[in-house]
This record gives C-alpha cells, sequence and structure tokens, in this order.
C-alpha cells in the first residue's frame, strides 16, 4: 500500500470517526531539520504528519517518520499507539497504553511493540515521569519531563520544555541524555495553530550514531476536527 494512499485512507477514518462518534480528531504536520529520539540523532530533515483521536480518557494514534534523505540506519517509521489516562486525583493522573514501531524496509525487527507508564503531575512545570519498555528488542527507556507555557499576547505564546532520560538496551550499559526546546506558537483561527522553534540535546553514549550535541530546529502546523 503506498504512503500517500495510506495517509489519505487514515485521515478519512478519522474524519468519520469525528462525525459520526463524536471523537475529538486533530491532524499535524511537522518538520524537524534532524530527526533525534531519546536524545539520538537518526537523520537529517525529516516530515511527521501525526493522525490522533481521543475519547473521553481513551486515545490513540498513527504518526509516520519520513526522512528527506534516507539512510540505511533509518530510512522511515511508522508509530502506531494506544492508551488511556486514569485520573487518581486533582493533581495526578496516570497513562498506560503501548506503542506499535513499524519500519518497513528493516529486515531485523522490523515490527516491534513497546508499553508505556506515565505519571502526570498538575503543579508548577506541569512534571512527567514516563518509563517505556519494548519487548521486542528489550530495551528500557525512562524520562522525567516540565514544560512551561508564557502567553505573550492573545494569539502568540512560548512554551517551554525540557526532559532527561536514560536508555538501556539489553545486555548493555544505560545511557544518558539532556534535552531542552522553546517554540513560538501562532494560534491561527480556534482549530488550527503553527509553531515553530529551537531544540538542543546530548548523550552519554559515544558508541551511538548521533552522539553528541545536537542543535536543530522544527515547525508544526496543527488542525483539530
Amino acid at each position: 500500500m503506498k504512503t500517500a494512499f495510506r495517509l489519505n485512507f487514515l485521515a478519512l477514518i478519522l474524519v468519520l470517526a469525528s462525525t459520526c462518534f463524536a471523537v475529538d480528531v486533530s491532524t499535524k504536520v511537522a518538520f524537524e531539520s534532524a530527526y533525534v529520539s531519546y536524545g539520538t540523532k537518526f537523520a537529517e530533515e525529516t516530515w511527521t504528519p501525526k493522525l490522533d483521536i481521543s475519547q473521553g480518557d481513551y486515545y490513540a494514534g498513527v504518526w509516520y517518520y519520513l526522512p528527506a534523505q534516507r539512510q540505511k540506519s533509518f530510512e522511515g517509521e511508522w508509530d502506531f499507539f494506544a492508551g488511556r489516562t486514569i485520573k487518581a486525583n486533582k493533581l495526578l493522573s496516570f497513562d498506560l497504553g503501548a506503542t506499535v514501531y513499524r519500519y518497513p524496509r528493516t529486515d531485523v525487527n522490523n515490527t516491534t511493540l513497546e508499553g508505556f507508564l506515565q505519571v502526570n503531575f498538575d503543579t508548577t512545570l506541569s512534571p512527567k515521569l514516563k518509563l517505556f519498555y519494548d519487548v521486542t528488542i528489550k530495551n528500557w527507556i525512562g524520562e522525567a519531563v516540565v514544560a512551561h507555557t508564557l502567553t505573550l499576547n492573545q494569539t502568540t505564546a512560548l512554551e517551554l520544555g525540557g526532559y532527561v532520560g536514560f536508555r538501556r538496551p539489553d545486555s548493555q550499559k544505560e545511557w544518558y541524555y539532556a534535552t531542552a526546546k522553546a517554540d513560538l506558537v501562532f494560534t491561527l483561527s480556534p482549530k488550527a495553530k503553527l509553531s515553530i522553534g529551537l531544540r538542543s540535546t546530548n548523550n552519554t553514549d559515544k558508541a551511538a550514531v548521533g552522539h553528541g550535541l545536537v542543535n536543530w530546529f522544527g515547525t508544526t502546523l496543527g488542525y483539530s476536527w
């Protein structure tokens, strides 16, 4: 099935779902001058169309990462995920779910399954604790995340975020990473937003393909149906 057909088909399904089942649907197209995942750079310029649906405390989505210049180390990635938010009280909630990763051009481990647990605190800086485990490649990832939004005017905001984490593949020593980002977010309409910003990351894994300090920029255009 061609990529363009897949995206059009998924968009149609989500629009129908929004109309018939009263779910919230959002679409985004993002461009990043570097593809960095959990502190490691895997590719240069990458496009990422995203389709998300939610209803109440349940959510699901499909994201596709398409590098402008494909390399053997990373030629593309599909993410299919679903989860549920469980609210303990006004300040504490949990997210439980799973993600299926699909690498169409990879011969080894071209499909993996990862479960995730997220602890959310509705306090200053909106801290989150995240834990991921990929049962296929036996890989642990943990993150601590903070974020803050500064309202500049009625249509513009500055979103700041940072996170630190670790990654421990099976039978390998763990490594650590830290990332910071800043985005200007423009409200184009009640349903459309445009963001553009800068990112910076580094990690301690000297053997990694993307080791070292990486600075890049990204932009996202989003629309809620």
